[in-house]
């Protein structure tokens, strides 16, 4: 092992998050720190992808793979569909995000992405951080972890988003709408898991299939594959080319504080600082929201920011949903369809991305099946 110099950042992990973070670092110009990036892949794969809601695309422009006008929900014979005049829904696939940024580091030499390494433990010293991979040893005055950790979650309430999508390219014409993304399709539970098809055409004759399950217990790739065959099944008569196959595990819940590293100069990002919405799984845009704080905080104070707290009404919110959701899984598809029925598409989107005014918020809550939510709120 080598003993390389003190650098001003360790970043474990080189996700979504160690990525967005220093593509604001090389955005904003800032020169003047040490960045290494650990990261155990051998390579970034094109595994999985990203998308959100966006009044006016300005960053990301170059990576965007395709964006939808209206979003749909299902259930049973009927269809809800929605629109907005101002915001469309985004489509980046993981690997043109990852190999954008990697070209970008590439061309500076105060930031150094290391793949293939594993890390092995951290030590906490005096006045800086030991950080022994497989490969290495690092020392550097400040940590940014971005690593997934299903354990610090708390236990209840706390749901599993796992699932399988497929990209796929047929000839063979299919009934869907070029401009839609149809997000909650055929709706339903079964052995106490909800089910649900998201479908996005990407472009002419190629389409993303994912079929999604809410659950309390982990599924393997393997059980919703099969599912997913049968799926499609439905949509293609004719074989049809898999491209690529996408299989994630979210984890739906709320970080324990306690369970975080509460050091001087230890910073977390990604799941460990609950950017995963609980209610929909969605992490995208508050990652690119912190990941700019972020930088600019380094630009002008000289440290990272330390985590804001979560608005007391969207926690509020997202704990109701997520614990109606858990506690009777059933109930979960007349939910999200009611929901979806009544209320503006600009107020769901604006949910959805974490930035509703008070006034949308009561909207929100307005919107949802009262005698269901209230039995849960006089629980909680």
């Amino acid at each position: 092992m080598s003993k390389n110099n003190i650098s001003d950042f360790v970043i474990l992990g080189g996700g979504c998050s160690a990525l967005s973070f220093i593509n604001q670092v090389i955005e904003q110009k800032i020169t003047k720190y040490s960045f290494i990036i650990i990261e155990k892949q051998k390579k970034y794969v094109d595994d999985k992808s990203w998308c959100f809601w966006s009044e006016n695309i300005k960053k990301n422009k170059n990576i965007i793979g395709a964006s939808w006008s209206s979003f749909s929900f299902n259930l049973g014979n009927r269809t809800n569909f929605l629109s907005s005049k101002n915001f469309k829904y985004y489509y980046i696939r993981s690997i043109k995000f990852y190999e954008s940024i990697k070209k970008k580091i590439s061309n500076y030499a105060h930031i150094t992405l290391r793949l293939n390494e594993t890390i092995i433990r951290i030590k906490n010293k005096k006045n800086y951080f030991e950080v022994i991979t497989n490969k290495s040893i690092y020392l550097a005055k400040n940590i940014l972890d971005t690593r997934p950790n299903i354990h610090i979650y708390e236990k209840n309430p706390f749901l599993y988003q796992c699932f399988v999508g497929y990209e796929i390219k047929s000839e063979e014409k299919i009934n869907l709408k070029k401009s839609n993304a149809y997000l909650m399709h055929n709706m339903h539970t079964s052995n106490n898991k909800f089910y649900f098809e998201y479908i996005l055409p990407i472009e002419k004759n190629t389409y993303l299939f994912e079929l999604t399950t809410f659950t309390k217990t982990d599924l393997s790739l393997k059980i919703i594959e099969k599912e997913l065959r049968i799926v499609l099944s439905k949509y293609f008569k004719k074989p049809y080319q898999i491209i690529r196959k996408e299989y994630g595990k979210i984890p739906m819940g709320f970080v324990n504080n306690k369970m975080i590293k509460n050091k001087k100069n230890y910073f977390v990002s990604g799941s460990l600082a609950g950017f995963i919405r609980p209610s929909s799984g969605y992490a995208f845009v508050d990652i690119q929201k912190w990941s700019e704080r972020a930088a600019n905080n380094l630009k002008i104070k000289g440290n990272i920011e330390k985590l804001e707290k979560r608005e007391v009404i969207k926690n509020f919110l997202d704990k109701i949903f997520l614990k109606v959701i858990s506690s009777d899984i059933s109930k979960a598809p007349q939910i999200f369809y009611y929901f979806s029925k009544n209320i503006s598409p600009t107020t769901f989107i604006k949910f959805m991305l974490g930035e509703a005014n008070l006034l949308e918020y009561f909207r929100v809550i307005y919107a949802m099946p009262k005698r269901i939510f209230l039995k849960c709120l006089i629980k909680i």
